[in-house]
């Protein structure tokens, strides 16, 4: 799954302006602003591509901050914290001005939006920068891209531990009206339930493989190692879903005074929130349909012998049928181990 995000949080909607007009027609309650930038200009007499019967744009004419938005797509699965360009968001617009709009030549634009793909490294910087659709122009997707190539060092996403973590986005151009805010990106909607089993047999008889496994931290640290394996096409809600879904991912421990689990569940690849109108959902949530890990650190509070039974617990989909899962955490002479308790 892919989603959208703001850079910095939020849902990622970029006001550009000047630099990202692609449309023939000035959007309603920009024209006053457009004959003032440019009296003089008109489009429908610059000269025109023998191949492509659209004018030129003069990108002054449309030097309105609520001219034309920029949506950045995630390309890759949603971090704990998206990454964040250094100065926010109208930072960002002003080094795209200021980069782009002293090479453009007067009476010069785009055709068509571009589309530009990047990643946000870990440390910060840009790189893989690929035009992915040009506008029309040569110069100016030299330009674009260059501008993105040299940007100022960003704050990078991080991972639910905290870790520095790359992340990728691809830049699209759209066009709205200057008398409306931003607008917000929808969340995706799509119903698990009506995409087709790719092995109902699998799915009903045979749905998941959960194992487990204990990998020991620094001091009384250790990170209970969970993998799902999913099978023809099943799906389950994340242990990350917002809503207290009472099937959704859990691991539960019986003995919270000498094992305590941790509050956060790093699951790989993170899963997306989507929109299901299915009336066993009707709103957000976050499905998981492929083969996941999860990482969940809990703290040992004694060296004595114990024995701590757990659980998972979660409801498979399509099968529709609560899960439980036991397991028993076991510590002799120091040494601690997990196992399938046979109950």
């Amino acid at each position: 799954m892919k989603a959208r995000t703001f850079i910095g949080g939020a849902t990622l909607v970029l006001i550009v302006g000047a630099i990202l007009g692609y449309s023939a027609t000035v959007p309603e309650g920009c024209a006053d602003r457009a004959a003032v930038a440019n009296s003089d200009f008109d489009p429908f007499k610059l000269s025109q591509s023998d191949k492509v019967q659209e004018p030129w744009l003069d990108p002054f004419v449309f030097f309105s901050d609520k001219a034309y938005v920029v949506f950045a797509d995630t390309a890759t699965a949603i971090p704990e914290v998206a990454a964040a360009f250094a100065g926010g968001n109208d930072k960002m617009v002003g080094h795209l001005k200021e980069h782009i709009i002293p090479h453009v030549a007067k009476g010069t634009g785009w055709l068509k939006p571009p589309v530009i793909s990047f990643t946000v490294n870990a440390q910060g910087g840009t790189e893989d920068v690929v035009l992915v659709e040009s506008c029309g122009n040569a110069l100016l997707d030299a330009w674009l891209v260059g501008s993105i190539r040299n940007m100022p060092v960003w704050k990078p996403a991080r991972d639910a531990d905290g870790e520095a973590t790359a992340q990728s986005f691809v830049f699209r151009v759209v066009q709205a009206a200057c008398d409306q805010q931003p607008p917000t990106v929808p969340i995706r909607s799509v119903s698990m339930y009506d995409i087709p089993l790719s092995d109902r047999t699998a799915a009903l008889e045979h749905p998941y493989d959960l194992e487990f496994r204990l990998e020991k931290g620094e001091g009384n640290t250790y990170t209970l190692i969970t993998t799902m394996d999913l099978h023809g096409g099943s799906f389950y809600i994340s242990p990350n879903a917002k809503r207290d879904f009472k099937g959704k991912f859990r691991v539960e421990i019986a003995d919270q005074d000498h094992v305590v689990l941790g509050e956060r569940i790093k699951e790989i690849p993170r899963s997306v929130e989507v929109i299901d109108l299915h009336p066993f959902v009707d709103g957000t949530v976050e499905w998981v349909n492929e083969d996941t890990r999860y990482e969940h650190t809990f703290t040992l509070m004694t060296k004595e012998d114990l024995d701590v039974g757990g659980k998972y617990s979660f409801t498979i989909e399509p099968k529709c049928t609560l899960e439980e899962v036991p397991f028993m955490i076991k510590q002799r002479s120091g040494v601690l181990t997990i196992e399938k308790w046979k109950c």
